[in-house]
């Protein structure tokens, strides 16, 4: 009986180290994360709806003017509007802007880059940009709970985050972007099985 209690003993002590090994080592990965990602100066929103373009440069010609003061403000552009940024006491390298999609538009919100961010969705085929997978949560209602949640890189460092598959006819600006990137070079680097 003295053998099975040290036993018990000796693995509650092996597993809490394992815990508190397998937490610290997911506190330090988290601290480590780091998103390289080019601030926009401006973008614009296809009439389609489809994903915005970011610019690097301000544009000429834009439906507004877009000056973020603070992280977490959120302003709305309809689809086929543009607009230029303003970083008042803000930087740019430090932030970036989340986009929701909207019936007839996107929603945009200035967030830190490396700040966990909680999406949530509410329709089929509906869209985020985001800096990075690993410091996002997403929240699914019932009626789309077998939808898939489908990550696609963007050539301007962000991810675009869709639910529902193109199968199910959900178009992705993004992964049309990145079919042009997959040149022969680019598939030849990539690791086999």
């Amino acid at each position: 009986m003295k053998s099975i209690y040290i036993f018990l003993v000796v693995l509650a002590i092996t597993s809490c180290k394992t815990y508190q090994y397998k937490q610290w080592t997911y506190e330090s990965e988290e601290k480590q994360i780091h998103v390289e990602i080019t601030p926009s100066q401006s973008v614009s929103i296809p009439s389609d709806g489809s994903a915005p373009i970011a610019g690097l440069k301000p544009k000429d010609k834009v439906d507004k003017v877009i000056t973020f003061t603070q992280v977490g403000e959120k302003f709305e552009l309809k689809n086929g509007q543009s607009a230029n940024f303003i970083y008042d006491g803000i930087s740019p390298e430090e932030t970036y802007i989340i986009y929701e999609q909207t019936l007839d538009g996107y929603i945009l919100q200035l967030a830190y880059r490396n700040e966990k961010v909680h999406l949530s969705f509410s329709r089929l085929c509906q869209i985020y940009i985001v800096a990075n997978p690993a410091l996002v949560t997403t929240e699914v209602p019932q009626n789309l709970r077998y939808e898939q949640i489908i990550w696609t890189p963007r050539a301007d460092g962000t991810w675009e985050v869709r639910i529902g598959t193109t199968e199910r006819g959900c178009k992705s600006p993004a992964l049309d972007d990145i079919k042009k990137l997959r040149t022969k070079t680019y598939e030849s680097q990539i690791p086999k099985r």
